[in-house]
């Protein structure tokens, strides 16, 4: 499955822009395996190995609502993955920086040491406060991994995702609880009779954490109703967004206020607006 927010929802919820698509040939696991047939890239080839696993991790994190972009070129900073993780009761989504590493040797702390440098290397939009750093592996965590996990003053996750798409270990650091997710948890499903073994699924208070197509579900009813406060056609919803972007540059739809509102705005501010958009003589903003 891909999921693309449209380019308004994007500027309109405050996301980052994506990197540019790598490469012209594929943008999904299904495109990258037409293009590997059509061009005899053999499954053994670690070009495939890496770049399926990439798309694998793309997919199977949208359960645990992370949005992920391959990223790659002279400018990608060792970075495999980009995107955005759309927890519970976060207005604003925290800014994920993913290495993939599909490795079949041992895994040390030298790659916690290589993810930390990232931070500072990566792109406009995911730098500052708010950014997560993801180690995936197909292997579980190292004791050494784990130690430096914990030392890191980077907020870290690690991810066990095998090479099929199974989510089996998710794992972080103390750094990570500092960003607002102490109501995040891990919990077991067990495997059925296919002999698949058992997974892990990432829980919020106790429940599962929403799929990311559930939040774009979200996100979509939200600007609705948001953009339905202004009385204007769909044909003048970016003069909207550029009137509040310039009057109110915080302000986006609401996704989890308590009482149900979906802007931030005071009856006042939002006055200001309608006369901006509605051109009322005298009131020049």
């Amino acid at each position: 499955m891909t999921i693309a927010i449209p380019p308004l929802t994007r500027r309109l919820f405050k996301l980052p822009l994506p990197p540019p698509s790598p490469t012209p040939n594929h943008s999904s696991l299904s495109s990258f395996l037409t293009h590997a047939a059509r061009t005899s890239l053999p499954p053994t080839n670690t070009t495939y190995i890496g770049t399926h696993y990439e798309y694998t991790t793309q997919q199977t994190l949208l359960s645990s609502a992370l949005l992920l972009h391959r990223t790659g070129g002279r400018s990608d900073a060792g970075l495999d993955l980009l995107g955005t993780w759309h927890l519970p009761t976060h207005e604003h989504p925290l800014r994920v920086l993913v290495q993939c590493k599909a490795l079949k040797t041992k895994l040390g702390p030298n790659l916690v040491r290589e993810l930390e440098g990232t931070f500072s290397q990566a792109p406009v939009g995911w730098r500052g406060k708010g950014v997560v750093g993801v180690l995936v592996s197909p292997r579980e965590a190292t004791k050494g991994v784990r130690e430096a996990l914990a030392r890191s003053r980077f907020p870290i996750v690690w991810c066990l995702v095998e090479l099929g798409g199974r989510l089996r270990q998710v794992l972080w650091n103390g750094a990570v609880e500092g960003l607002g997710v102490g109501g995040l948890g891990v919990r077991v499903v067990y495997g059925g009779d296919d002999g698949g073994g058992n997974a892990v699924e990432l829980t919020w208070e106790g429940e599962e954490v929403p799929r990311m197509e559930e939040v774009v579900g979200r996100m979509e009813d939200a600007q609705r109703r948001w953009f339905e406060i202004w009385d204007v056609g769909v044909e003048r919803y970016e003069e909207v967004v550029d009137v509040v972007e310039r009057l109110f540059p915080e302000e986006k739809p609401l996704l989890y206020a308590s009482n149900g509102r979906v802007s931030g705005l005071s009856r006042e501010e939002r006055e200001v607006v309608r006369r901006c958009l509605h051109g009322a003589a005298g009131d020049e903003v």
